[in-house]
């Protein structure tokens, strides 16, 4: 090396010493591992003390340069509108403005006007009930879409994520979803279901603290600490924490006093909840001020909001397709065991089973028309069947060639037309569940990928005994699932809606965090 090099080099190690030394005097911090979203739900439209509860909670976060997630009744928005509260709107839209149910608790609740439906029928009922006070929303807090949707108490149903893009709430262009509930869920960690984008069902990486107790203080601290730690040493994850603004000037929630176990008195009869005292009211604000500063202390902590969830999680399969050699793979795996169904990751892309049936499709369709499939394939993003298949079945799990392609070239159709897997595909007379053709699809695939060639005189094998197993995420029909919310009627119980969720099942898949984001 020349004696200039060497100056060079020494030039070089100089200066980038002086710039890592300029990056810690300004306090710089490494990339966030952790990521914590905030939300409130926002929804008390009774207690006008909720106003100033909303306004003063947006500001603390502001001055602490932290933006939280608002979810708005469509109500609230329209009182505050009335009640000439321009400050407590622009406090709010200083954050994250999501969507939190119309009436919220008026009945029928969505999980009570849902609880009869079908798939299609489901998501125009929701979009009829929570179009308009969406579309409020987004009027009086001037957003041109809202951040995400989440349902009231535990009033949930796979037909409103179905319905979040014809409502606008699609941030990106993802219909995103973000509550805490039990219905489903995927490892305590954001998936993708139902079309949406979900933080639901976090588990042990949900946390809170009471905010009327002095001595829950400590203890919350150091909860939330150890979920991060945890995280941490599993290479990153994400908490949720929520609160309702209601919860700091209120003694029993607003819902609680008109609309317990069904009850639904007349508009003029709404009665306004009992009030805590300003004493209890500020004690509260320090607390969750100390609960806050806590969490702004711990190394790796970033706060997200629902709209950043999916820049944060960006379906790769969605944007970029499916190369050729995930596609074998997957036909691989599901042709030599047909009876395991499930989603799979490969190569940092989530693979739901409508994706894999979908890719699986389109291939095989190209293949038969003659035509070579363009790598990488792309995807529609079709959803799950919207009812269960026949009861009937085909005996002969035998399928000759000319019956395998011409029922294939109809599943094309159907999902070209409908953009769902078909809840029974049609072989001459006799129709077969999706969960069954799927494997006789990757078995044909996988056939031409080794030899250049279709079966044409041995034909295909339809699945036998196929399970999907990702119905193991959706929760079982008991009565506190529904019923145990105050604002259902006792044992209140939507077996449909269940019925519902499992075959959005085919859905399911974890969502992967974007790399060095």
């Amino acid at each position: 090396m020349s004696r200039r090099s060497v100056q060079m080099l020494r030039l070089f190690s100089l200066a980038l010493l002086c710039l890592m030394a300029l990056r810690s005097a300004c306090g710089a911090t490494p990339a966030a591992e952790i990521d914590l979203i905030l939300w409130f739900d926002t929804e008390d439209y009774l207690l006008p003390a909720d106003d100033d509860a909303c306004k003063r909670l947006a500001d603390m976060l502001t001055d602490r340069k932290i933006r939280a997630t608002f979810k708005v009744v469509g109500e609230k928005a329209r009182v505050l509108e009335k009640r000439g509260r321009r400050d407590v709107i622009g406090a709010l839209k200083r954050h994250d403005i999501g969507y939190h149910a119309n009436f919220h608790s008026v009945h029928p609740t969505p999980s009570e006007y849902l609880a009869d439906c079908g798939w299609l029928d489901g998501i125009a009922e929701f979009v009829r009930r929570e179009g308009g006070g969406a579309a409020d929303v987004r009027r009086v807090f001037s957003v041109k879409t809202l951040a995400c949707y989440g349902q009231p108490g535990s009033s949930w149903a796979p037909q409103t994520i179905g319905g979040l893009a014809q409502i606008g709430v699609t941030p990106h262009g993802v219909p995103c979803y973000v509550d805490e509930g039990t219905h489903v869920g995927l490892d305590n960690k954001p998936f993708w279901y139902a079309g949406g984008l979900i933080v639901y069902h976090m588990g042990q990486n949900y946390t809170r603290m009471e905010l009327h107790n002095a001595d829950a203080v400590e203890p919350a601290k150091k909860k939330v600490s150890a979920i991060a730690e945890r995280l941490r040493s599993e290479g990153g994850g994400l908490i949720s924490i929520f609160y309702h603004p209601c919860e700091w000037v209120h003694q029993e929630f607003w819902d609680g006093v008109n609309f317990r176990r069904g009850a639904n008195p007349p508009r003029e009869s709404w009665k306004p909840p009992p009030q805590r005292s300003a004493e209890e009211t500020e004690a509260a604000f320090r607390r969750f001020a100390e609960y806050v500063d806590h969490i702004r202390s711990i190394p790796g902590i970033g706060f997200v909001t629902a709209s950043d969830l999916p820049t944060l999680y960006p379906d790769l399969l969605r944007a970029q397709g499916a190369a050729e050699k995930d596609i074998g793979e997957l036909a691989e795996r599901l042709a030599g065991n047909p009876s395991d169904l499930d989603f799979l990751v490969l190569n940092n892309r989530a693979y739901s089973l409508c994706d894999q049936f979908e890719l699986i499709t389109v291939a095989v369709s190209q293949l038969i028309e003659g035509k070579k499939p363009h790598f990488p394939v792309a995807l529609t993003g079709i959803v799950g069947p919207d009812a269960p298949p026949n009861s009937g079945s085909r005996e002969d799990a035998h399928l000759s060639w000319p019956a395998f392609r011409d029922a294939t070239l109809d599943v094309r159709n159907f999902i070209d037309t409908q953009h769902r897997v078909p809840s029974r595909v049609f072989i001459g007379a006799d129709a077969v569940a999706p969960a069954v053709f799927l494997p006789a699809l990757a078995a044909a695939y996988d056939f031409f990928r080794k030899h250049g060639k279709f079966p044409t005189d041995d034909g295909v094998m339809l699945g036998t005994n196929a399970s999907l197993a990702p119905v193991r995420h959706i929760a079982q029909d008991t009565p506190g699932l529904f019923g145990g919310w105050i604002i259902h009627k006792e044992g209140f119980r939507a077996p449909k809606i269940l019925e519902q969720a499992r075959l959005q099942a085919w859905t399911l898949k974890p969502a992967l965090r974007k790399s060095g984001s």
